[in-house]
């Protein structure tokens, strides 16, 4: 499998995730291909936010993030990172949460879990 293959298939794994995770939860999608729902987001790296915000999810390609959470006390983007992507994160549906791990240059190695309220 040549990278873009690999590319393709990891992306895919991704949007699978997605839609395991609003399957399990009830969560509905819009004509648009998006859905937005309140739930408690941890975002892990050298840094512990907790929040309890409103998150948006968008199984569109042409959409940039297809993540995204809404800013809210310590789900700063000065600190850490409030958009991710399914071309360069790892997205997994286990534990009964949405599961989002990678790694930047701002925050080095990350992981996010989405648990809905």
């Amino acid at each position: 499998m040549n990278d873009s293959e690999q590319d393709s298939a990891n992306i895919a794994r991704n949007f699978e995730a997605m839609g395991n995770f609003i399957e399990h939860f009830g969560i509905n999608r819009d004509r648009g291909e998006r859905c937005r729902f309140d739930a408690d987001v941890i975002f892990q790296s050298a840094r512990l936010a907790h929040e309890h915000t409103r998150v948006y999810l968008s199984f569109r390609d042409d959409d940039v993030s297809s993540v995204r959470f809404a800013e809210k006390g310590e789900l700063n983007p000065v600190f850490v990172h409030t958009e991710f992507r399914v071309t360069s994160s790892h997205f997994q549906f286990e534990n009964n949460e949405l599961q989002i791990t990678g790694s930047s240059p701002k925050v080095g190695t990350y992981k996010v879990r989405i648990i809905p309220s």
